[in-house]
């Protein structure tokens, strides 16, 4: 079984909004809270989709994080800090690792696969030194045979290939090799195209608690696609031992 990590495992989105509301308070503490607390979201929200090109191999770790804070001065539409980028760090950084917590059904879910004696890797966009890190703080390093990281090709999900190559460090087909991960096109749907036997991990109780709002209405979609794709939906990682057995 082959795992995502944020947002599967970790609760990285929240410790991002964290982190970046802490970072903009330092660079702009007469901002106020209002626009702090948005610079946070901003940077977690990555709306020029500068991620996506360090997953593609464009940019470098280092060059990808200049790029954000570079994105998030515009946004905010203040006087630039002198030396913004590494103020931006030097708060960022420890308060994300700070912030991140993994969730309560973690830990849970690898007694199950432990008890079926099942092979278990995480694949992930994110770089194997922060990777690293983030298994470090949470309590997880050392619970995967294979940590697979955008660093190992040089590229990530969903391209095909990064799916195949933890396929080949686990030791398993990928026709034989469950995914599971909480975005539906990068994890679930590319795993399932690349062959593996994907799950959808939907977290998001937004959509339970207001079912006509934007989450309610991405959270229906998506549940719609993935049924017509074939791709088994859960909502908790407690529900993994009820998924193997039908499988």
């Amino acid at each position: 079984m082959l795992l995502d990590l944020d947002d599967t495992l970790l609760d990285t989105s929240a410790a991002m909004v964290a982190a970046g509301e802490a970072a903009a308070a330092a660079l702009w503490p007469q901002a106020g809270p209002e626009v702090q607390h948005g610079a946070g979201v901003h940077f977690h929200a990555d709306p020029s989709g500068i991620f996506a090109r360090f997953t593609t191999g464009e940019l470098s770790f280092a060059q990808m994080r200049h790029a954000r804070v570079a994105d998030l001065l515009d946004f905010v539409a203040l006087a630039a800090a002198d030396e913004a980028f590494q103020r931006f760090e030097d708060v960022y950084e420890p308060a994300f690792l700070a912030n991140l917590h993994r969730f309560d059904d973690v830990l849970p879910v690898f007694e199950v696969l432990r008890a079926l004696d099942m092979p278990t890797g995480v694949l992930t966009n994110s770089s194997s030194d922060y990777t690293s890190r983030k298994l470090e703080v949470t309590g997880l390093a050392g619970f995967f045979s294979v940590v697979a990281t955008r660093d190992n090709l040089g590229f990530g999900k969903p391209d095909a290939r990064a799916f195949h190559h933890a396929c080949r460090l686990i030791g398993t087909a990928p026709s034989e090799t469950l995914y599971l991960g909480d975005h539906l096109e990068i994890d679930a749907i590319a795993a399932g195209e690349a062959g593996l036997r994907a799950v959808w991990l939907h977290r998001d109780a937004a959509d339970v608690a207001d079912p006509v709002g934007a989450a309610g209405v991405m959270g229906t979609a998506g549940r719609a696609r993935a049924g017509e794709l074939g791709i088994p939906v859960i909502t908790s990682l407690s529900q993994v031992s009820a998924l193997l057995a039908c499988l």
